[in-house]
């Protein structure tokens, strides 16, 4: 017996188990979510210094925002063990890790789902890239 084969669609980059969509488009923090949503993802959680390491290396040392917020001075909304630079309310990555910054800013995104069985009806993230 075979056993399931897990992918990532096109244009994704697969690891642990996870897909992760780089975009070439910039966008605010509430849209860059809209849009990872619209298409079945997330914008990226991040659970291990591993995880971080990868994204930051295909990241081309550009800032992607990554699911990470916090509202006013309240904790970050998702739990693990990294720090965060800045005063912002959203967070996004860079070279450095992980910085914060003002949730309307513009800026690349990262999406991410966990990795599926292969389905034909699945859109390519390849619209992710337009948002005309």
């Amino acid at each position: 017996m075979r056993s399931a084969s897990f992918h990532c669609l096109e244009n994704g980059i697969g690891y642990r188990g996870k897909c992760f969509y780089f975009t070439e488009d910039e966008a605010d923090w509430n849209r860059s979510q809209i849009s990872c949503l619209s298409h079945g993802a997330h914008l990226a959680t991040i659970d291990t210094q591993e995880e971080l390491r990868f994204l930051l290396r295909y990241g081309n040392l550009l800032h992607y925002w990554v699911g990470l917020r916090r509202e006013g001075a309240g904790p970050w909304k998702w739990f693990n063990e990294f720090d965060v630079r800045g005063n912002g309310q959203c967070a996004y990555i860079n070279a450095d890790g992980i910085s914060s910054d003002r949730c309307s800013q513009m800026k690349y995104f990262v999406c991410s789902h966990w990795q599926k069985l292969p389905n034909r009806t699945q859109k390519d993230f390849k619209t992710l890239l337009d948002f005309s």
